[in-house]
């Protein structure tokens, strides 16, 4: 008898019984899908569910028992039918998943990751707003190494995956072409890039004087020798602000199964988390789910643990910690449970 996964069952058992997870907009159109704890370590996901009410919800919830749970993106007529081409597809969120796991610099800091990721959310939920005109969207810590952010506006709803990859490529800057025939290209990576050089020389002397140009050398209909030097000695430090890490495949997908937002990540044991304020939120303390009391495990190796009230470092063997903290690293298979 696994000791161990008994006790994740019951605290999740538990979570899941005091805690009402509201269903997102339009439910009933809507795929859901679970990976149920129980068939741990074997990743067995149950989909091509869906649900006439709240009710028939939190009953299928409390006799599975997740480690997981998805909804999909998209809306459906038939959101049971087991087969994509059945469903008949309606149209679906623009969803945005931005994952530590996914981004440039690399890190086992399980902190330093999430501050990562802040980074690449904050560029991203700008360029949403401003570029656009994103206003009806949600934000959500993932539970694990990142954020999920769901724009419902209408004028979304009904792209395809070719005209989401093109906003995939506006925000990644996909292969840039900037230059065609001695002037900017049409381009919408070409454009944001204009933009921002421009506005660079006008708040920067310094720069200018660096890059031996001024605003008026950056002419759309035709650039100088000049300016197509200081272009290139500028691109790399563009591309780098510029440029937002996402999974490419998430936003491009109209069919996207993505973790409901209040349940439980089955490798953390933290909670999908809605984020009002970017700057404020902070995971490790707003996205625990469990109590405090103190709970035995033995720990495989040692580390620093950062969670909730906890700030200290851990070594193999074992040890007391508050519940929370013991349930985010049997998540993580850094320890086992000893009763």
């Amino acid at each position: 008898m696994d000791l161990t996964k008994l006790y994740l069952e019951k605290k999740f058992e538990e979570f899941y019984s005091k805690n009402d997870i509201s269903l997102p907009p339009h439910f009933r159109k809507r795929e859901f899908a679970f990976v149920p704890l129980e068939l741990l370590p074997d990743f067995v996901m149950f989909r091509h569910i869906s649900f006439r009410s709240y009710e028939e919800f939190r009953a299928y919830l409390l006799s599975k028992i997740p480690a997981h749970v998805y909804f999909s993106s998209a809306y459906y007529e038939r959101p049971d039918e087991a087969r994509m081409e059945d469903k008949e597809w309606v149209g679906a969120d623009l969803i945005f998943d931005i994952d530590a796991d996914h981004l440039p610099v690399r890190t086992n800091s399980f902190e330093r990751a999430l501050e990562l990721a802040r980074r690449e959310l904050k560029k991203l939920v700008n360029i949403l707003k401003t570029d656009f005109g994103v206003r009806d969207m949600d934000v959500y810590f993932s539970g694990g190494r990142g954020y999920h952010v769901h724009v419902h506006d209408e004028e979304f709803l009904r792209l395809g995956s070719a005209e989401r990859r093109e906003i995939v490529d506006y925000l990644t800057l996909n292969s840039p072409v900037l230059i065609e025939d001695g002037r900017f290209a049409s381009s919408n990576a070409a454009r944001r890039f204009f933009n921002y050089m421009r506005k660079k020389l006008e708040e920067d002397e310094s720069l200018a004087k660096e890059l031996k140009i001024t605003v008026k050398d950056l002419r759309k209909d035709k650039l100088t020798k000049k300016a197509l030097k200081a272009l290139d000695k500028f691109r790399n430090h563009a591309e780098t602000v510029l440029r937002v890490h996402i999974d490419a495949p998430v936003t491009a997908d109209t069919r996207r199964l993505i973790r409901l937002p209040g349940s439980l990540h089955g490798k953390t044991g933290l909670k999908v988390t809605e984020v009002e304020d970017i700057d404020s939120f902070n995971p490790l303390k707003e996205a625990v789910a469990f109590g405090s009391e103190e709970v035995v495990v033995k720990v495989s190796r040692k580390m620093h643990l950062r969670l909730g009230d906890v700030d200290t470092r851990v070594y193999p063997g074992r040890v007391k910690l508050p519940e929370y903290a013991a349930v985010f690293l049997i998540c993580r298979g850094f320890a086992s449970y000893e009763p």
